[in-house]
């Protein structure tokens, strides 16, 4: 196991960000055009079916199989800078070219505070209006953007999951045309809750839970990878495996015993609330006593007879009852 060789959040120099120490790790492993090229079948429509081969044809590739990247960072004068893992183009060939373009995401926490899909839609955005530089206005142009999300994390009833929003067209009932509707499909969001090692047997998500497996050995991931799924990775890939889940195991602690903090927290408020209603119950039962006891002696009446005339609410009845006649 590698030692980890960032404890804290990191810091961009050029724009004092600061970003996940898992980022980096994360960013070179799914950088592999090997890797990616058994994995983007799955997501991206335009790809689905196709071998491996084929698929890594359609990436720009340095010699080292790495995916050639767009500028991770979106700039905006009004909303201010965003910053992507991975944006890259992948390059279709057929009877008519067809490019789309990736921004791939790791996400450590499923419930960040505000739907992790909203977040994906404004990452989807960004991506389309950073085309508006290269294309003008040109807008037939545009090329379509898929927002895929690994979550690292997941919820057990949504472990093994991927849910998919896309762009689609429908006619309001009643104002109907009589034209087809255009395709206006230029962007979708993925959101894919990774599982167990083990899970899913031989299929993508499958994959993805051997790769981002806890608690596994090197020569155990090598040989799953290897053995199971038929892919030749190289050694430099197992190596960011290995400091990612250092990273990210060091990150859960964190994210973990924040999330016990906030609970812990709320518990508190709420036992607080309810020591406060106990208190407010028992005075408000012991007031009642005095006065039904009271209206019993001077009236020589029953203690139902007491009880109604002071119009008690019921809900107090059968406390006022035990301490009057104690």
């Amino acid at each position: 196991m590698l030692s980890v060789k960032l404890l804290s959040k990191k810091t961009d120099r050029k724009s004092n960000r600061t970003e996940p120490y898992y980022d980096q790790p994360f960013k070179n492993i799914m950088s592999d055009g090997v890797l990616t090229s058994n994995i983007l079948g799955e997501f991206v429509e335009e790809l689905r079916g196709k071998d491996p081969e084929f698929i890594m044809s359609c990436l720009d590739l340095t010699k080292e199989k790495k995916i050639r990247m767009r500028n991770s960072e979106s700039t905006s004068k009004v909303n201010g800078p965003i910053y992507r893992d991975l944006v890259y183009d992948v390059n279709i060939p057929g009877a008519k070219d067809v490019r789309v373009i990736v921004n791939l995401e790791a996400q450590l926490d499923p419930n960040p505070g505000y739907p992790l899909e909203a977040r994906a839609a404004y990452y989807l955005g960004r991506s389309i209006s950073d085309q508006k530089a290269e294309i003008g206005n040109q807008y037939s142009q545009l090329s379509k953007v898929y927002s895929i999300w690994f979550v690292m994390e997941s919820p057990d009833e949504m472990s093994n999951s991927i849910l998919r929003y896309k762009m689609t067209g429908n006619y309001d009932t009643g104002f109907e045309a009589p034209v087809a509707i255009p395709s206006c499909d230029y962007g979708e969001i993925i959101l894919v809750y990774l599982g167990k090692l083990g899970d899913k047997g031989l299929t993508t998500v499958g994959l993805l839970n051997t790769v981002f497996a806890k608690q596994i050995s090197r020569e155990e991931r090598t040989r799953r990878i290897n053995e199971e799924y038929k892919i030749n990775l190289d050694e430099s890939i197992f190596d960011e495996v290995e400091e990612l889940m250092v990273n990210l195991d060091e990150d859960y602690k964190k994210y973990m015993a924040r999330l016990g903090r906030e609970e812990g927290l709320a518990a508190g408020r709420e036992e607080g609330l309810a020591q406060g209603r106990e208190e407010e119950r028992a005075k408000t039962v012991s007031e009642l006593s005095t006065a039904v006891m009271a209206v019993m002696d001077k009236m020589s009446i029953s203690f139902d007879s007491a009880f109604e005339m002071l119009e008690c609410s019921d809900e107090y009845r059968e406390e006022v009852r035990a301490r009057v006649k104690a």
